[in-house]
């Protein structure tokens, strides 16, 4: 695994360890919150480097420099971005991306995004602790899929 990648994940799973031996609900409903953010910054993040690291492998510089700037600027990665993303690179890796994630990983992915821009504008989530640690869970294995095919 890429070793950015891992350190990222390592952290997340850290906190994900710490927030689950909090007994408040309140509290950890918060971080909750907060952990779901850092979760969808992971996919993005993920994908950043993966086609970084890509592009560094593959192309010369000039066009190593144009592929980062158009990426520095990804956000809201539902799988839909992420298909068309991967689609700009590779219809091969779009299909492949697609076929390899099934349901639970795409409504996985769909819903760290959805409840990250909700809690973003101030509005309220029904989400809980359990709900965000299932969704990374499923998030991780995206970003697996992503590195198999990014090559």
């Amino acid at each position: 695994m890429n070793q950015s990648i891992l350190a990222h994940r390592q952290k997340i799973d850290n906190l994900f360890n710490k927030v689950a031996y909090f007994t408040e609900p309140e509290i950890k409903s918060e971080w909750s919150k907060y952990l779901c953010i850092l979760v969808s910054g992971f996919i993005e993040e993920s994908l950043r480097v993966l086609l970084e690291k890509y592009c560094e492998d593959k192309a010369s510089p000039n066009i190593q420099k144009f592929v980062t700037k158009q990426i520095e600027s990804i956000t809201n990665c539902k799988t839909s971005r992420i298909t068309e993303i991967l689609g700009k690179f590779s219809p091969i890796w779009q299909s492949e991306f697609t076929n390899k994630i099934g349901d639970q990983i795409k409504d996985s992915i769909d819903s760290v995004v959805t409840n990250r821009n909700t809690i973003a504008h101030g509005r309220s989530v029904g989400m809980t602790y359990n709900s965000v640690f299932n969704w990374y869970k499923n998030v991780k294995k995206a970003v697996e899929i992503l590195e198999e095919i990014i090559k």
